[in-house]
């Protein structure tokens, strides 16, 4: 007799069990699906983390174009500054090497063909993305006047480069895609197998039209 009314109150403690649970989890959704939906995102920030370059030269121009000859290794991180939305690249991400605004090479640093977890960033983590470029002949149109500031930053040693990067992301529980174009300013010296020239991170910043 004893058992039975013990099965008995176990039977009676699994709906309330089950409807607890269920207050819990409603209290929850309640709590947090406001947060992601109305608390807005900070979109992602992208840093250069290190450059190499081992050759920069550029031959005689003629009728306006010049031709750059260069070798040049990147590493550039993409941050989610987040604290709990992650978020998904939805395009390619890439860059552009310019001169004085004069742009003379695209690379891809990552591609659209990526799975899940590569496209995807969690919160408060980073993607670095590592790739190399190189020319003999990239033809870009340079003035005379951009001409004469390659002579003298290859005498100086450095070279002012731009690196535009541009893609678009996707952030957790908020509608639409966001484009994103920085520019990164890189202040690069020759490196060589015996002496690698040094190299200071890099913070990249929304980029204008003048940018390079």
């Amino acid at each position: 007799m004893v058992d039975r009314r013990r099965g008995q109150e176990q039977k009676m403690g699994w709906p309330a069990c089950c409807c607890f649970c269920w207050c819990t989890i409603m209290v929850c959704a309640v709590i947090y699906v406001p947060i992601f939906l109305f608390v807005p995102y900070t979109s992602v920030s992208v840093t250069v983390d290190d450059a190499s370059l081992d050759r920069l030269s550029l031959a005689a121009p003629g009728n306006g174009t010049a031709f750059l000859s260069y070798n040049l290794s990147l590493t550039v991180a993409v941050r989610n500054d987040n604290v709990a939305i992650r978020a998904w690249r939805t395009a390619p991400l890439d860059a552009e090497l310019r001169f004085r605004g004069r742009p003379f090479a695209a690379v891809r640093l990552a591609g659209a063909g990526d799975g899940e977890r590569g496209r995807r960033i969690r919160a408060l983590t980073t993607k670095v993305y590592r790739v190399a470029a190189a020319a003999e002949r990239a033809p870009v149109e340079l003035g005379s006047d951009r001409v004469a500031e390659f002579a003298r930053e290859r005498v100086a040693g450095e070279f002012q480069l731009g690196l535009i990067v541009a893609g678009q992301f996707k952030y957790q529980a908020h509608r639409g895609r966001h484009s994103i174009k920085v520019s990164c300013p890189l202040k690069l010296s020759l490196s060589t197998s015996t002496a690698p020239a040094a190299f200071a991170r890099v913070k990249c910043t929304e980029a204008c039209e003048d940018d390079g």
